[in-house]
């Protein structure tokens, strides 16, 4: 079969931004063309995309996937641990223009989500001690975080896609808000983030966005109740539940 780049990205979870990337940067997978000059991806394509991602996952730079594919019997290791043990560093050296930049390329090299899921919020826990010292790293790595993820918010706009709104809902850590902003950057969203968790929120305000509601506590009846009262109010809302 033959999937066009929309098609193709749904079917193996990857955005078309990511696809893009992987074959201009890294000369990963090679689809056909259409007459017309769109992509057009085969089933093996499809197996191929799956091997990329499998190597990604245990943390392998999507610039050396390439080499381990000409490989496919070499050893594979897990690369996340020694990634977040390199931010670390830079961060407790005081070196924050490094760790930014760290960051920055890692970005480039894993998908988003993976690098929030696998690094940045390991990373945050490492330094989230209620002591002044591990304090003043935290602000400083959340201050990184949240310049990143608006960097890649401001790329998102610049492209089609639907309007959504992310926030926190009685939300302890609003570094969170970010940092689920930044694993949905490429996706398709246009996302407006509010960064602050109020106690209660008003989306019929901004009925014709998308809402996505971050919040750090269980949802109790009452407050199924009432995100059900705000889903009648806008065009669609997900709640992201921090505790389950």
């Amino acid at each position: 079969m033959s999937y066009s780049i929309g098609e193709f990205a749904r079917l193996c979870g990857i955005t078309a931004t990511t696809l893009r990337a992987w074959q201009r940067r890294y000369g990963l997978l090679k689809p056909m063309r259409t007459d017309g000059g769109h992509r057009l991806y085969s089933d093996e394509d499809v197996k191929q995309a799956l091997t990329i991602l499998d190597w990604v996952k245990k943390g392998v730079p999507v610039s050396q996937v390439k080499a381990l594919l000409e490989r496919p019997h070499a050893a594979r290791n897990n690369n996340w641990a020694s990634l977040e043990e390199m931010m670390l560093s830079r961060l407790q050296q005081g070196r924050i223009a490094a760790l930014r930049q760290m960051v920055y390329d890692a970005g480039r090299e894993y998908p988003r989500d993976a690098l929030v899921v696998n690094v940045l919020r390991p990373l945050r826990s490492k330094v989230s001690a209620n002591v002044p010292a591990m304090l003043t790293l935290r602000e400083a790595l959340d201050g990184v975080i949240i310049a990143y993820t608006s960097f890649c918010l401001e790329g998102d706009r610049k492209a089609p896609g639907d309007n959504m709104i992310l926030c926190g809902w009685q939300l302890t850590d609003p570094t969170e808000i970010w940092l689920e902003a930044l694993r949905r950057t490429g996706g398709g969203h246009r996302i407006e983030v509010l960064p602050q968790s109020p106690e209660t929120l008003a989306p019929e305000l901004f009925a014709d966005y998308h809402w996505l509601v971050v919040t750090g506590n269980k949802l109790t009846a009452a407050r199924q109740k009432q995100i059900a009262l705000w889903r009648e109010q806008v065009v669609s809302l997900e709640v992201v539940s921090l505790s389950t």
